[in-house]
């Protein structure tokens, strides 16, 4: 293993997030809590969060294809704990695939709340292209502007799961302005869904009144609305987008018209909704800290939550609209969209936002706008009073009272009067006296209330329960569920219940119940519930349990298996869970079992309460042991090669360092028993970025397998200057090289294609890995479908490690593991060669007994061992050696775990996938313009059987046209492709690549039609793409391209003018032979007037050819686009230190942001720095050291350049900082970000 000043223990929560250029840990890794210990409530949740994930429990419907990504998790004074996650399909985002766990204090499961409705299982192909689903979006909204629309393909499952392009559009939506995901679907073309994005010091504020208290921040003389108590908190004039600032912190005027006076409003309720939201355990709007900015000056009658920021416009007398409840209201939405499941939806989003509005106008309890449950009484919006009523909506446009199926198809406003009209019951009952209005109920019932304060308790912890597209009907059971987890009583549970009955919202399916005798109860599934074991083999399940009334309670677990006496038997671990916790069902098979299908069913036996889940089971025939069986690697052999090691060090100086004859001896050994058993064996010279004088990569591949899915397996072969390096990594080196002759002494039949690495300059910053990766064409990384990599795999003290423990690939490691009921952790030690794998998209896992961390006791109870102990004392030291440094155990186990995957992943199944091939006979044409060739497209079955074609094609260039008859058949049929010309189509060859796209594979074929002309020299001229955008000040580019349409090639002088002046335009190369291509560079300066140019290129040869290219000119609103933190944050070692910054401008950032960090710490070598932009991704801003290095001090401000960034300017920027050494500390004092 590489040495990072020094090993550092690491436990991974989450798979990590790969950033640009090196490992970024970002999920994140963080240090274990000390022995003994008990766990913080959020770390409790996410394990418990993380075990339901890992068993995929069937309540989250779970694919193959599914990844999952922990968003947010969130905690509360009342013992709750949210921990919300987005999933993927085959990576593609799943838009209504997010659910969130709830869990109690001890991290016990009480909910979880999941959007999706079933399991996902469809093709990934569309048929519909982007720029048509581009066209069809961009009707979603009656005015849209001329933003560049930028579909991209997600998989839409807020019901029957289906392919979709997602698309955000901008632009004007009848009066309002509207920013709109729409949903396309990908193969029919048909638009199903949208989204709308957009919804509607001391100092005297304009409703608020004077002497308003809130905070400010001093500069020098000056100061600023921003709260430096409440990060985020700020407020600007629209029109300028300047922070209010003077020379006093007096601020406003009893002016309505001021727009400073309005910002008193608002930083006044601000400071209210963020002191409400803290009293439950939220720090911010979002879930860093942050609040939102606002802008007062809209030039609207109006306000809105708007791309992460609240603007506020005018009333019909043209003063400001900045109340406490349209403030709250707007910040509402805020919450709305940063709690999980982003806005509400079904018409619910006025409602949520109206809900806050009142809260935080109870909260504050202003004299001079008292809380009375109307929104906007005081700015009188229109000249009519308020603009909705909560505790009668019909009072204001004859809003609805009661719920009813035509509320999700009103208008958004008009839909909220059912939820207010509940929430105003819920708080305050139908009849509460004391100066209060009566409410009518719609099933005439009488109620009282619980107080606002506890109905905004409970509507809270259901916005943190909700999912994507939560409506009506799903708010129901939210805030049922969230009212019974509150109060155990059932009191609050019976009055949201009753409220929601008086609104004429009626009962869902799967909301809850709730007992108020104090006993508890629990439910539990069994996921999967399916599954198939062979005689003499075993399955396991995951059950899972719930609390659905009181407390955790013991549950003791049991199984039966019908018919009896089966051959089967069951066990579970543990045997006994707390309920809200899950257990590992095992079923064994024995070798005599009997074959067909049988039922077990589990038990769980509570304090009181008794449940039964089952699992269904098919036990089938043995046919007995085969070649797709994985060998016992003979563990004399592995030690014979580390014998071996071990002589070549000692020949050599002690060491099989990189550059020594310790090193060439190991590569000549390796490659003299590979290239004896039959592999094709290279060595690969490392010519830059390694040690001087290093030794070669060794290569070596197996013959069979699909050359298209590699799979590769890993270690590397020298050794640190100090010792023989036995352990690290003689030890992967050999397990490596007795697989890899195993594999070639069996012969199996081959499924994939296996490929062997043994990598040089690990040591000194995994040098050779990273240029074997480096070296490596992109067609070439996709072949690679996973590496696998050993590194110290016979620690004398061992533990077994595996990277990504739950990921698919890592599952044909731990699947050995759990062939010998051995548990493995997750691994904690860093670095190795699996990281330049990863960084370049490549699966990875990474297989190790450990380094110089420590051996917990709970590590020594499960593997044996000393606690307390390091797993290897001799870590990169002399005594690494052979054989006093060796476990010969914990070898044998991972020679054995190298082997187990290498079969599960390559060797030959007995029953191959289906599969087929396509071909175009004959294969080219020639056709005048305006007449049609034809070519039969065969098809053929290949392996498995027949399956479905889909036939489609794509002309390059452009121009004739294809069809087939039938455009759909079964593999081993024909098809008849046309392709047609029109007297039009220019001369020239057309390539037609024809695609077959069946339910496991897909295939091309390619046709050539030459169009023929008349003799005469001719060419074309064409521009990709057609069009751009670009800000002032900077330069974009496209391609020119030529293409022979006559005759024969001739050279081609280019050049382009643009209309009207003012960008430059440049082609490089300015000649081309008919059928090359050119650059054409488009650059403006910051003084180039924004709008529409034209630029024409022109070709000139034996005739002259033109084509044009529209460029867009756009300028940023303000010209800062510096920002920054104050913020002191300390830096502690092993730990992550977080700095987010909020900006809220238009457009892109740069290409390249500027960095400047100001920081105090006594080894800047310890330091990793990344930079996460909002669209969450990261890059590298500083490395840590590597080696053995000497600490320098980090004193004051440091400036970085990140090159390479795409994403929007607005957002939530973070600076992630990681120490990975000991005992040096600091502090980040504040970062500032140039955009």
């Amino acid at each position: 293993m590489r040495k990072v000043k020094r090993k550092h223990l690491l436990a991974t929560l989450v798979a990590a997030t790969l950033g640009i250029g090196g490992l970024v840990p970002l999920a994140l890794r963080t240090t274990p809590s000390a022995e003994g210990s008990t766990p913080d409530p959020k770390t409790a949740a996410v394990v418990s969060a993380e075990r339901l994930i890992n068993g995929r429990v069937a309540e989250l419907h779970p694919s193959k294809g599914d990844k999952y990504v922990r968003t947010q998790v969130v905690g509360t004074p009342w013992k709750l704990t949210y921990v919300a996650y987005e999933r993927t399909y085959r990576d593609l985002p799943v838009v209504g695939g997010d659910f969130v766990v709830a869990t109690d204090e001890k991290g016990h499961v009480r909910n979880l709340s999941v959007a999706q409705k079933s399991t996902i299982g469809i093709g990934l192909k569309p048929k519909v292209g982007k720029a048509e689903a581009a066209r069809t979006s961009r009707k979603a909204i009656t005015k849209p502007d001329g933003t560049k629309l930028a579909p991209r393909l997600v998989v839409h499952a807020l019901a029957k799961p289906r392919l979709a392009w997602e698309t955000t559009v901008t632009g004007r939506d009848g009066a309002h302005p509207s920013q709109k995901k729409v949903y396309v679907d990908a193969l029919t073309g048909k638009r199903f869904d949208e989204q709308e994005l957009i919804v509607a010091g001391t100092g005297t504020g304009i409703w608020s009144g004077p002497n308003l208290q809130f905070g400010t921040t001093q500069s020098g003389g000056q100061y600023t609305m921003r709260d430096p108590e409440r990060p985020g908190v700020s407020c600007a004039d629209y029109s300028s987008k300047a922070v209010f600032s003077g020379p006093d912190d007096v601020w406003g005027s009893t002016s309505k018209t001021s727009k400073e006076a309005g910002c008193v409003d608002v930083m006044y309720a601000a400071k209210g909704q963020w002191d409400l939201l803290k009293s439950f355990g939220r720090t911010g709007l979002n879930t860093n800290g942050q609040w939102a900015p606002a802008f007062v000056g809209l030039n609207a009658v109006n306000a809105y939550w708007q791309s992460g920021q609240a603007q506020f416009g005018y009333n019909n007398q043209n003063q400001w609209i900045t109340a406490t409840d349209v403030v709250a209201h707007e910040f509402g939405h805020g919450l709305d969209s940063y709690t999980p499941g982003g806005i509400s939806g079904g018409n619910t989003q006025e409602f949520v936002g109206d809900v806050w509005g009142a809260a935080v106008e109870a909260y504050l309890n202003n004299p001079e706008d008292v809380p009375d449950y109307t929104v906007g009484e005081e700015i009188n919006l229109t000249g009519s009073g308020p603009i909705r009523n909560m505790y009668e909506p019909s009072r204001v446009n004859n809003d609805p009272n009661c719920y009813s199926s035509s509320v999700p198809s009103m208008e958004v406003h008009k839909a909220a009067g059912p939820g207010n009209h509940w929430f105003y019951l819920l708080a305050e009952g139908n009849n509460p006296g004391g100066g209060k209005p009566t409410s009518p109920t719609c099933n005439g019932s009488s109620m009282t209330g619980i107080g606002i304060m506890n109905a905004a308790k409970i509507f809270y912890n259901a916005m943190m329960l909700k999912t994507s597209g939560t409506n009506y009907p799903r708010y129901r059971v939210l805030t049922l569920q969230a009212a019974k987890n509150l109060d155990s009583s059932c009191t609050w549970y019976n009055k949201a219940k009753a409220a929601w009955d008086a609104v004429s919202m009626p009962a869902q399916s799967g909301e809850p119940t709730c007992t108020p005798t104090g006993g508890n109860d629990f439910s539990m599934s069994v996921s999967p519930n399916t599954g198939t074991v062979k005689q003499g083999a075993t399955v396991q399940a995951t059950v899972a349990t719930t609390i659905t009334e009181g407390a955790s309670e013991a549950v003791d677990l049991t199984a039966s298996v019908s018919p009896a006496n089966s051959g089967l038997s069951a066990s579970f671990s543990p045997a006994r869970v707390q309920s809200g916790n899950t257990s590992t069902l095992t079923l064994t098979a024995s070798d005599s079992a009997q074959t067909g299908p049988f039922t077990v069913t589990v038990t769980g036996r509570g304090g009181t309460k008794t449940h039964t889940a089952t699992y269904s089971l098919n036990v089938e025939s043995d046919g007995g042991p085969g070649t797709t069986d994985p060998p016992d690697i003979n563990v004399a052999n592995v030690q014979a090669h580390l014998q071996q090691f071990q002589n070549f060090a000692t020949q050599n100086g002690g060491n099989r360092y990189a550059a020594s004859g310790g090193y060439t001896a190991s590569v000549a050994y390796v490659e003299q028993k590979l290239q004896a058993a039959g592999f094709t064996v290279t060595r690969q010279a490392c010519t830059s970025g390694c040690t001087a004088g290093s030794g070669p990569n060794l290569i070596a591949e197996w013959p069979g397998g699909d050359a298209n899915s590699v799979y590769m397996f890993g270690a590397h072969l020298d050794g640190v200057r100090g010792g023989p390096g036995i352990n690290d990594n003689g030890t992967g080196s050999a397990a490596l090289l007795e697989t890899a002759l195993a594999l070639a002494q069996t012969k199996p039949t081959m499924l994939n294609k296996v490929r062997f690495g043994w990598w040089t300059d690990e040591e000194q910053g995994l040098n050779g890995s990273e240029f074997y990766v480096g070296r490596l064409a992109q067609t070439e990384r996709t072949k690679i479908k996973g590496y696998f990599n050993f590194d110290m795999v016979g620690s004398p003290n061992a533990g077994y490690f595996i990277d990504n423990l739950n990921s698919q690939l890592s599952a044909n490691l731990k699947g050995y593991f759990d062939s010998i009921n051995l548990v493995p952790d997750e691994m904690g030690e860093c670095c190795s060669d699996d990281g330049p794998f990863r960084n370049a998209g490549i699966a990875t896992s990474f297989l190790s007994t450990g380094a110089s961390a420590t051996k917990s006791s709970a590590q020594a109870q499960k593997w044996g061992g000393q606690a307390g102990v390091a797993f290897d004392r001799c870590y990169h030291a002399s005594c690494d050696s052979y054989p006093s440094n060796i476990n010969t155990t914990a070898l044998d186990r991972s020679a054995d775990a190298i082997a187990w995957a290498l079969w599960k992943t390559s060797v030959g199944p007995s029953n191959p996938s289906d599969d087929f091939s396509m071909a175009a006979n004959p294969t080219s044409a020639s056709v005048q313009p305006g007449q049609s060739a034809t070519a039969t497209i065969n098809t053929a079955v290949t392996e498995g059987a027949a399956q479905s074609i889909n036939l489609t094609a794509a002309v390059s260039p452009g121009g004739p046209r294809v069809t087939f008859s039938p455009a759909t058949v079964q593999a081993g049929a024909t098809s008849t492709m046309t392709v047609a010309t029109t007297s039009d189509t220019p001369a020239g060859d057309y390539v037609v690549t024809v695609t077959g796209t069946g339910e496991s594979a897909t295939r091309t074929a390619s046709f050539t039609l030459r169009v023929q002309g008349d003799g005469t020299d001719d060419f074309s001229v064409s521009v990709d793409p057609s069009n751009g955008t670009v800000e002032a000040g900077k330069s974009t580019q496209a391609t020119v391209r030529t293409a022979l349409t006559q005759g024969t090639a001739q050279q081609v002088a280019l050049s382009a003018t643009v209309s009207p002046g003012g960008p430059t335009a440049t082609i490089n190369p300015g000649e081309v032979k008919a059928g090359g291509t050119a650059t054409l560079t488009l650059a403006t300066t910051a003084s180039t007037p924004e709008g529409s140019y034209t630029v024409t290129v022109t070709g000139r040869g034996t005739v002259t050819r033109t084509a044009t290219y529209t460029l867009t000119v756009t300028k940023q609103p303000g010209g800062d686009r510096t920002f920054t933190s104050e913020t002191d944050y300390p830096i502690r070692d092993y730990t992550w230190t977080v700095s987010p910054i909020q900006v809220a401008i238009e457009g892109q950032a740069a290409t390249t942001v500027n960095l400047s960090i100001d920081a105090t710490h006594t080894c800047a070598e310890d330091l990793g720095v990344w930079l996460r932009s909002p669209t969450g991704q990261d890059y590298v801003v500083k490395r840590q050291g590597t080696g053995q290095y000497q600490c320098t001090p980090w004193n004051g401000a440091r400036t970085f350049q990140v090159p390479g960034v795409s994403s929007e300017a607005a957002g939530n920027w973070q600076v992630y900082i990681y120490d990975y050494g000991p005992q040096d500390t600091g502090t980040l004092r504040g970062w500032s970000i140039t955009l």
